[in-house]
């Protein structure tokens, strides 16, 4: 008899209900699925199937299950059938041997959001619990880790805020980055009865997709500039004042920083980066200050990025702004791709995840797993796998010997699959559980366990808006197939955990894990159970003594599931976030081009997805014949410009290749796909034919906080295999067959084109389009071509607008290594407030590109570093400004103050650089450039003054401003602190060929104040027998009366306090050359000569010019050679939390013999040597960014080889004394370890006590080959590539010649090689890590 069975469609995450029909066909015979109809009392789909969902049975009917186990003894034989509880007992004792030879991060296992709670519960039981390896990864790590991610970082835990019921409710929808008609059908459906009744619908897709045919407005985006979008629709709604104040100060924090940042973002920036205009731009921002209510929805086209995580920060960032969420109608909503994606991130299944959303990084949150699992306190391990990619990379390199795989096929899903291949083949164990006895996995596994379908079992699947629905057998499972978390927990079982995993129903699991409540999220299913989801779906938080079934609405603070938040003040807020704070967090998100971009080796952008009627890689879909024919072959989507362009028309096969692999597919001639970009779905592989793998080809770079793999670009090359087709190019897409040759033209013709042409190159030739005049001597068909081959050329030239320079405002643009520039910046900007011109300060990496397109008047002080390089926050604007489409600057005014050091071959030679790069982008220089010496105070303050007066010229009358009180600086290089020395202790050993000091300065109450990472400013004094020897060899009176800076002071103090006359300046050089001609001197006087000046100078100081080269000079011809001395910068080795009142420098003293004669160093020696009882002039030299992490569980990466190790250990005070948990390591490196490892007990305490979590050493002179700390990098690179994933901070401390560059080199190759970026793309990561502030360098 016919019966029926509420259960839900297991394809997606919208997860609607489904009703199972079941019948005995001809009366007799087991029972079988004959249909599946829509459950019209759902709350997701009220009847409603797609038509996965409606052809259901035709899958369940199927052949091909998988109904026996099978193994095999020997990789070169095949699998053969077993009883199943051999194969178990069997894949149990295997796994336990190896675990038990190898450790347990030998196993893995990978899960998939198909499968039910219960089994995911479990399998992270047995991962994280039992077993205790770091290696469990879900499929979801491909599809949702971002959105999960960023939703726990703007909003406290991961899910969406609200439901289903917004999309009955907003007034507009922004869907981007997701084709819902083609791959959320239902909600599509659900979505447009709104939006008919009156709701706007903007896509945003580079793709012309079903979605965006229905829309209001479709933005055809360039791919991989989201964020510039987002953070563009952000600036205008800011700009427009259209965002909730009062919400914004109820329940965010960080709206500061990130208006700052999208101020970068302006119309005509977004435009440019995203190639969206102004007007439509515009157009959205306008729509979402007028809605009542909002909402977004996005997937893979967003998550599957290298930047996955911040796109979903950027979103929330809109909604936090206008207070669009946590109310019916608002929020942002991401949709995720298979029925219990959302129970499994619950559940803890990849990452450092635990049951009821907790982490093994919190303390509280591992204990009370163990409690609840009766494990012992600390037996559940705080470090984590490094995702997916990382997992199946360690597979290939052996380190993984066996691997479980539940429920995927990761050898056509995942990206860059050669990799998966390699590691299955490498892995000695691979066990595939599965309900379908053949796919491309299964062909690389050693065991296969039969596993029952949903149908045939009983569970539980949470779909994307947090809805539970219980699903229950209605037939039984075929042969030997038991669930899934049965499965699990017998093989668990036979592991010796029988305790653990005696469960005999799913209902007893289900049981179990509700008691996971997290108050501190709101997790809550301690109100459901199998009885009350048999009446009805319940949507979570389900608190006990609770009769309704939904809860759409996340975060109110009232108590229930969620703990109350009562602030400080005793105000109880409507909402209460999971941060810290109770508040949600504006993440400030800079937008970054993709990993990997089109060059002139693959010059286009693959983009890959699914189509409406086949899913993931066709399992199950692939044996539906009525889904095959709506979906029936593979394809790849060319723009009819780029088709052209290879000769390639509709249906022929082209080869498209990557830096990884490469598939052949049919080409579909579209203009629905950009130009320069291409479209592949990802469903077909080896099953269905050779060649067909389109994740061959995509990007395994990943993103570094979600781990989530790129899959939507990547660069490739197209070319064609085959064509049955004329060659016919663009004109067949115009219609035109064969394409039209060029009219032959008479000599008068052509002699009036030659003068028409020579007219267009001329000098004074006008903008615009142009047109052959009707009177030309041409016939009308010749005009006519000609007309259309010159708007063919030129009308892709869009007119130029140039801003009108504002005077009235200067921005002060700088950029700095050491922090001399930072200083200086504040002072021109108050020196212009003070001249009644309003002024503001920004970086130039800061201010960026925008700022210098919009025009009006900037002034630029900069310093160098390496050979003429910017600094560190100037260097992404100098890539952007050398750029072949870089824009023109001809709105802007501009002058640039050049900092430097004389003795340097690139003198200022990036403000040199700079300066001339602006000009030939056609800004207007107002004043020339100054390049300033260290000692810069006389020449910047003559530059400032003079660009001042040129502004107060130009500048229209205004009214003077207000007086600025500004609070003098108490200490700086003018006027110093006078500090006692009170501790200076040798560090290097006995027999070291080096004498590096601990030296510490008092600092009395009120005085200096400093923070670790900051430089101590030290004035020196040469060394009083060097002055007496000076004065005896250029026979001056130490007593004569001379002015230097414009004050007057005996020659003899000037020498000792004031002037540089150790150093052999060009200058000096030059002055004994002229007086004691010598051939040898003057050839090195020559430029081409000055490599050569260096090397000769090298160890030398002036008295051996003087001895070998004796000269007579006035007093004055000395003092214009002389230089001004100049203070020295430390890096601070201590912390103010451990002694406040006192500021310690390492210092290595500089000694040496020259021909025999002591030499020595001039502010080091006076430091170990002569300070004794001597007050010491300093000042604390602030650092910005060389900052430790502000995160208390963020990663830090030390690498300071030398005194280079000096800020490093003020860094580890200072984490120990903040209580900082996150790991901390650090490269080191010298000449000799017994001699020469400075803080040695200091150090390996530390790392003793757990504070440093990794210490490697290279000691260069003791071995037989020299090693330095960049080697050690190279040895450590893919676990230094895994911390840089989790969010490590990479600081380099030392000399910026020699360590430093190989150091970057160093980072980029690793980047490059584990990351599998190329080297383009990893000098790009590495910048950008720059950009974050996470690679931040203190050298000198």
């Amino acid at each position: 008899m016919p019966t029926e069975v509420n259960t839900l469609c297991a394809y997606c995450g919208v997860g609607c209900g489904m009703v199972v029909h079941v019948d005995q066909p001809g009366g007799s015979g087991l029972p079988v699925i004959t249909a599946t109809t829509g459950r019209a009392d759902h709350p997701t789909n009220f009847g409603r199937l797609c038509t996965k969902g409606s052809t259901t049975a035709d899958m369940l009917r199927a052949p091909g299950r998988m109904d026996k186990a099978s193994m095999r003894a020997d990789r070169a034989a095949r699998r053969e059938s077993a009883d199943l509880d051999q194969v178990i007992t069997h894949t149990a004792r295997r796994f336990r041997e190896i675990a038990d030879a190898h450790g347990p991060d030998s196993i893995a296992l990978y899960v998939s959001g198909q499968m039910s709670i219960e089994a995911q519960y479990l399998a992270t039981k047995l991962a994280k619990g039992f077993l205790r390896t770091v290696h469990i990864e879900s499929n979801s790590r491909l599809c949702m880790a971002s959105a999960g991610t960023g939703y726990k970082q703007s909003l406290g835990a991961d899910g969406p805020p609200g439901s289903y019921q917004d999309f009955d409710h907003a007034d507009l929808f922004l869907v981007i980055g997701s084709n819902m008609a083609d791959c959320h059908p239902i909600l599509f459906l659900r979505m447009m009865e709104r939006v008919k009744a009156g709701a706007k619908l903007v896509v945003v897709d580079p793709r012309r997709t079903a979605t965006a045919a229905k829309a209001d407005l479709h933005l055809q985006i360039s791919p991989g500039t989201d964020l510039a979008f987002l953070n563009g629709l952000l600036h205008l709604l800011i700009e427009a004042d259209a965002v909730d104040h009062a919400f914004i100060a109820e329940h965010t924090e960080g709206f500061d920083e990130l208006t700052a940042l999208v101020a970068d973002y302006p119309p005509v920036e977004v435009e440019r980066i995203t190639g969206i205009t102004v007007a439509d731009l515009r157009r959205l921002a306008g729509w979402i200050a007028a809605a009542d209510d909002w909402m977004s929805c996005w997937t893979m086209g967003l998550n599957q990025s290298t930047h996955g995580t911040w796109n979903t920060n950027a979103l929330c960032n809109l909604h936090l702004a206008t207070g669009a969420i946590c109310r019916i109608g608002s929020g942002p909503f991401s949709l995720t791709g298979q029925p219990n994606a959302m129970g499994g991130r619950e559940m803890g299944y990849m990452g450092p995840g635990l049951p009821g959303q907790r982490a093994v990084s919190s303390q509280p949150d591992r204990e009370f797993t163990e409690d609840m699992w009766g494990l012992p306190r600390g037996t559940i391990r705080t470090d984590v796998g490094a995702g997916t990619i990382d997992m199946f990379d360690r597979m290939a390199a052996g380190e993984i010997r066996a691997c479980w795989i539940i429920c995927t096929n990761p050898v056509a899903s995942v990206a860059n699959r050669a990799t998966v291949i390699e590691a299955l083949q490498q892995c000695e164990m691979v066990v595939a559980q599965d309900v379908f006895s053949d796919n491309e996995t299964l062909r690389y596994a050693d065991v296969a366990l039969p596993a029952a379908m949903w149908t045939e079992s009983s569970g539980v699947m949470v779909n994307s808006e947090r809805n539970l629905t219980i699903f229950e057998p209605a037939v039984a499972p075929p042969g030997d197939a038991i669930p899934d978390w049965q499965l699990i927990a017998r093989i668990g079982a036979e592991m010796g955990y029988p305790d653990a995993f005696s469960y005999t129903s799913s209902e007893e699991i289900f049981d179990e894990l509700i008691r996971f409540w997290n108050p501190r999220t709101g997790w809550d299913l301690r109100g459901a159970s199998y009885e009350r989801l048999r009446a009805t779906p319940l949507q979570w938080p389900c608190p006990p003594d609770d009769d309704a079934d939904r809860h759409p609405v996340r975060y109110l603070n009232d108590g229930r599931s969620q703990t109350e938040l009562v602030r400080a003040d005793g105000t109880v807020p409507a909402l209460a976030f999971p941060t810290a704070s109770g508040r949600a967090v504006f993440h400030a998100r800079p937008h970054l081009p993709p990993a990997e971009m089109p060059d002139d080796e693959y010059p286009l952008l693959l983009n890959t997805g699914r189509l409406a009627h086949q899913w993931h890689t066709m399992t199950k879909t692939g044996r539906v014949a009525r889904l095959n024919k709506l979906n029936p072959d593979p394809f790849v989507e060319l723009h009819p410009d780029d088709a052209a362009k290879i000769d390639v028309r509709e249906g022929d096969s082209v080869l498209i290749s990557s830096r990884r692999g490469d598939a052949t597919l049919p080409a579909v001639v579209t203009d629905r796909v950009r130009a320069g970009t291409c479209f592949a779905p990802f469903h077909w592989s080896d099953m269905f034919g050779d060649g067909l793998a389109i994740n061959a080809v995509t990007n395994d770079a990943v993103d570094p906080e979600s781990l989530q793999p790129e899959f939507k670009a990547c660069a490739v090359a197209v070319t064609k295999v085959r064509s049955d087709h004329p060659d016919a190019g663009l004109a067949a897409a115009l219609g035109l067959s064969p394409a039209p040759q060029p009219p032959e033209l008479d000599p008068v013709a052509e002699r009036y084109l030659a003068g028409f042409l020579s007219g267009l190159t001329s000098a004074g030739a006008a903008p615009g389009v142009p047109l052959v005049p009707v009177d030309a001597p041409l016939p009308a068909d010749a005009r006519a071509w000609v007309n259309g081959v010159l708007a063919g050329r030129f009308s892709r030239v869009c007119d130029q607008v140039t801003p009108t320079p504002g005077a009235d405002s200067v921005d002060v643009l700088w950029a700095s290594q050491t922090g001399t520039v930072e200083d200086y910046a504040p002072v021109v900007a108050e020196s212009l407030r003070a001249s009644g011109l309003a002024s503001q300060t920004r970086t130039l990496d800061s201010a960026g590109l925008a700022r210098l397109t919009a025009g009006g008047t900037v002034l630029i002080v900069t310093s160098t570093t390496g050979d003429g390089d910017p600094p560190d926050n100037a260097s992404t604007l100098w890539d952007q400004l050398n750029a072949a489409d870089a824009p023109s600057l001809t709105g802007l005014r501009y002058s640039v103050l050049a900092f430097g050091d004389p003795s340097y071959d690139e003198f200022c030679g990036f403000g040199r650089k700079l300066d001339a790069r602006l000009g030939e982008l056609g800004a207007h220089r107002i004043a020339d450039r100054v390049d300033c010496a260290p000692d810069f105070r006389r020449s910047a303050d003559t530059w400032l003054s003079g660009v001042a007066t040129v502004l107060r010229d130009s500048a229209p009358a205004v009214a003077p401003a207000d007086p600025v009180t500004v609070e003098a600086v108490t200490y700086g290089r003018r006027n110093p602190l006078l500090a006692r020395m009170i501790r200076n202790t040798r560090l290097s050993g006995a027999g070291s060929a080096k004498d590096v000091r601990q030296l510490g300065f008092e600092l009395p109450e009120g005085t200096l104040h400093y923070e670790v990472g900051d430089a101590l400013g030290v004035w020196p004094r040469n060394d009083p027998r060097y002055v007496e020897q000076f004065l005896r060899h250029t026979g001056l009176d130490g007593d004569q009366d001379v002015q230097v800076g414009g004050d007057t002071v005996s020659l003899y103090r000037a020498l000792h306090e004031r002037l540089e006359i150790a150093k052999i300046t060009p200058a000096l050089l030059d002055l004994v050359a002229t007086r004691h001609p010598a051939a040898d001197l003057a050839g090195l006087l020559e430029p081409a000569n000055r490599a050569a000046f260096d090397t000769w100078a090298w160890g030398r100081q002036s008295l051996d010019v003087l001895l070998d080269h004796p000269v007579s000079a006035t007093v004055q011809d000395w003092l214009s050679v002389l230089e001004p001395l100049v203070p020295r910068h430390y890096s601070i080795s201590s912390s103010p939390k451990e002694n406040p009142r006192e500021v310690q420098l390492t210092v290595s003293t500089v000694r040496y013999d020259h021909r025999g004669v002591a030499r020595h160093g001039v502010c080091s020696t006076y430091l170990a040597d002569r300070v004794a009882e001597e007050p010491v002039g300093i000042w604390v030299q602030r650092s910005a960014s060389f900052k430790p992490p502000a995160d208390p569980a963020a990663p830090m990466i030390m690498i300071g080889p030398g005194t280079g190790i000096a800020p490093f250990r003020g860094f580890l005070h200072e984490r120990r004394a903040l209580g900082h948990t996150g790991p901390n390591w650090l490269f080191f490196g010298e000449q000799h370890a017994a001699t020469d490892f400075y803080y040695r007990a200091e150090f390996e305490q530390f790392h003793a006590d757990g504070l440093l979590t990794a210490l490697d050493l290279a000691f260069s002179r003791d071995g037989d080959a020299k090693v330095y700390v960049q080697h050690r990098m190279l040895e450590h690179g893919a676990q230094l590539w895994r911390w840089l994933n989790e969010g490590a901070n990479v600081y380099v401390c030392g000399d910026k010649h020699g360590m430093a560059r190989d150091v970057d080199a160093t980072l980029k190759l690793i980047v490059a090689q584990h990351g599998k970026l190329s080297g383009a793309s990893a000098e790009a990561y590495v910048k950008a890590l720059a950009a974050e502030k996470r690679y931040v360098r203190d050298v000198y």
